[in-house]
């Protein structure tokens, strides 16, 4: 299996070394616009650099590749890859517009290849653990809380671009929209209440907010999101409660690792598990190689990332309007 990353300024350095030490697939190439970056990449992983992908793609005989690019050509991007047979692991936000998403997914659909989204907190542990609990004895979540602090400011003008990162809440509470559907189902209704508090110079686009969400289930959650926390405030917890007891999921940012939960019927006996050092980057790519080889469905497929975006849109829609909005 013959693959290549394309974007490596950002998360897509995480993607090449994960290939370049996948023992299922080689990594052959790699791509980026700005020559300097690939020329490192390519010197350093011993692999063919690109600037072009229409270029690579024509070239190289590629099993799949990822995307790690800015979202606004995740589309364009993705087009070109299912076009040629090739299978598209594409990073978060799935694009900046559902419309795009749907795009996406109905042209891999079409030509047969898989689609992966790179939301990884699906393949984090105690999340996992506790998404098999409420699929059992725990039960169904009933209400959550979840802090999702960014310890850190984008200086990326595309980061902050309304048609391509979408501010903070797309570009990165969309890994919280992403795992409180996999936790919780669809979501029905979303009010927001957002601000631009520590980015004054970017307004009109937020960077922090806010939000409740009315699942169809009937359930309930709460998400505090945005780019106001810092590195020695580095942390993500998740609080779930329903008829039958409590749990918690806490961490780092992007590094859940802790499990604790108590039932009702003995109030007293708190139990803990621990998933500690574990690579979710190095899991997703795991996940997209079995799903080539077995055609089987993502757990991160392409319809649960245009679920995400969706449900951020909402939550930007809702801080704008100052109405809950209906998705």
């Amino acid at each position: 299996m013959k693959v290549a990353v394309i974007g490596l300024a950002g998360v897509g350095r995480a993607h090449v070394d994960r290939w370049a030490a996948n023992g299922d697939a080689e990594l052959v190439s790699v791509c980026d616009i700005v020559p300097q970056i690939t020329e490192d990449f390519a010197s350093q992983y011993g692999v063919k650099g690109y600037t072009s992908t229409k270029e690579m793609l024509d070239t190289e005989a590629l099993t799949a590749i990822s995307i790690c690019t800015p979202p606004k050509v995740h589309l364009a991007l993705t087009r070109m890859a299912a076009e040629r047979g090739i299978h598209v692991l594409c990073e978060k936000p799935m694009a900046s517009t559902v419309s795009d998403c749907q795009e996406m997914i109905d042209v891999c659909r079409s030509t047969g290849v898989v689609l992966q989204i790179g939301h990884k907190k699906r393949f984090i542990p105690p999340l996992l653990r506790l998404k098999e609990m409420t699929e059992g004895e725990f039960g169904p979540i009933q209400y959550m809380v979840h802090r999702y602090p960014h310890p850190g400011m984008s200086n990326k003008d595309w980061f902050w671009a309304e048609d391509d990162g979408g501010g903070p809440i797309l570009e990165n509470a969309v890994h919280a929209a992403d795992i409180l559907g996999f936790l919780m189902g669809d979501v029905d209704r979303v009010y927001a209440e957002g601000g631009t508090f520590f980015a004054p110079h970017r307004k009109p686009q937020i960077d922090c907010a806010m939000f409740t969400l009315r699942f169809k289930s009937g359930a309930i959650g709460v998400v505090n999101a945005g780019m106001v926390s810092m590195g020695g405030f580095n942390f993500e917890d998740f609080y779930v409660a329903n008829e039958n007891g409590v749990a918690e999921v806490t961490g780092g940012f992007d590094r859940a690792e802790t499990l604790r939960y108590s039932f009702r019927n003995d109030p007293e006996t708190v139990e803990e598990e621990n998933y500690p050092n574990f690579d979710s980057f190095r899991a997703e790519i795991e996940h997209f190689i079995e799903c080539i080889q077995t055609g089987s469905e993502p757990r991160a497929s392409g319809e649960a990332g245009m679920k995400a975006v969706a449900i951020c849109c909402a939550v930007k829609r809702s801080a704008e309007i100052g109405e809950p909005f209906t998705l």
